[in-house]
């Protein structure tokens, strides 16, 4: 079924569940959803969706990570639904609200349910994974996000190895975890994911980006498919907004559009797909957040994966950027206090066959400088 919690989305048909939010009562929307032609269903969403997610007979996959989140979730849509019915996370729904939402998206002719899930701290995972009961649960990676909440990375894989319950009566035996080999405290996930009785199913690679490709093989394989049939899902991805989106820019090559948001982790895998492009390379790059005592140390170690990657250019903004330093002939890096100033320059700068990377969390709302730039040349 259709359901909405904003009366602003509603149409003739769908399901409106009240929820309260820290401003507003769910209630008070109830008139209006009636009269824009919706049912209303007063319940309480987290505990309905738990209910309702005990009659889905369909398997479902959670995926979470420190990065590439967004990015597994929809290759794996595109790989998976040629071959079944597939329900998946839209856009950054990934929380206690929009996972219960996802749930009630599916229905008996769902056969499988791709459910990303994200986190700030501790416990939250454990939260969602409650409301959902994977029957198979994928860990892109563990990096530095939320370090600065967190502490340090093992508590980070901690946090994330919350997705591995121990299974209830009514849970379908043979639950299967994929993980990442390369990640730090990989052993530590396995016995989590052991413990709670999950088979676990290894991939690996070279850089996030091959890592993304080959879990996405692994999966596809246990789900029965043949490597042509996950080659040719792949070709159908797309990109949720502002997730490594490419944009031709009229007669000066390409846009990168992965401004959604940045952790370290996040920045390694664009810069990794920055260097599969040909073109001279330009990095616009504002503040990665919530690294705290990593902060200086993680953002001067961009700098070092941008001469890797073949970057010739860096636009900086924001607070935590400034103090990035360029130690190779090779580099120009530039910092702005505004963005307006750093848009100006760069729009000046972009020449023919550039591919231009934005990248930044999601308060730094570099999305601003990826429409100027398309306003320009796109």
């Amino acid at each position: 079924m259709k359901v909405s919690i904003d009366t602003r989305t509603i149409e003739p048909g769908d399901t409106f569940i009240p929820v309260n939010g820290p401003r507003f009562n769910g209630r008070d929307f109830i008139p209006e959803a009636i009269r824009k032609g919706a049912r209303v269903l007063d319940v309480d969403l987290v505990g309905y969706a738990k209910k309702y997610r005990k009659k889905l007979r369909c398997a479902v996959l959670a995926v979470t990570g420190s990065a590439g989140k967004t990015t597994t979730k929809d290759m794996l849509y595109a790989m998976l639904s040629t071959a079944f019915n597939v329900v998946k996370t839209e856009e950054n729904q990934n929380n206690e609200v929009g996972v219960p939402l996802t749930i009630l998206r599916a229905d008996v002719d769902t056969d499988i349910l791709i459910l990303e899930m994200g986190m700030r701290g501790p416990g939250q995972i454990r939260t969602l994974a409650q409301i959902a009961r994977p029957t198979h649960a994928l860990i892109t990676n563990v990096g530095l996000t939320h370090v600065e909440l967190l502490g340090n990375q093992r508590a980070i894989a901690r946090a994330k190895s919350e997705i591995f319950l121990s299974p209830l009566a009514w849970e379908r035996k043979g639950r299967t975890a994929f993980l990442n080999v390369t990640s730090p405290h990989y052993d530590y996930m396995v016995k989590r994911a052991t413990t709670a009785e999950f088979q676990v199913l290894p991939f690996g690679g070279h850089d996030k980006p091959e890592q993304n490709l080959n879990a996405c093989f692994v999966v596809g394989r246990h789900f029965g498919l043949s490597d042509d049939q996950i080659r040719d899902g792949l070709t159908h991805y797309r990109a949720s907004a502002h997730r490594m989106v490419q944009t031709e820019l009229r007669g000066h090559g390409v846009l990168l559009d992965d401004a959604y948001n940045a952790n370290p982790d996040g920045v390694t895998y664009s810069l990794q797909q920055l260097r599969r492009h040909a073109g001279r390379k330009i990095l616009v790059l504002g503040d990665m957040l919530e690294l705290g005592d990593h902060s200086v140390a993680e953002h001067q170690r961009i700098v070092g994966q941008a001469i890797d990657a073949g970057v010739e250019l860096i636009f900086t903004y924001g607070t935590c950027t400034q103090g990035m330093v360029a130690d190779d002939d090779t580099l120009w890096l530039g910092h702005f206090e505004s963005k307006d100033q750093l848009i100006a320059q760069l729009l000046d700068e972009i020449k023919p066959g550039d591919v231009v990377l934005v990248k930044g969390s999601r308060g730094m709302k570099m999305e601003a400088v990826v429409d100027a730039v398309k306003a320009q040349f796109a």
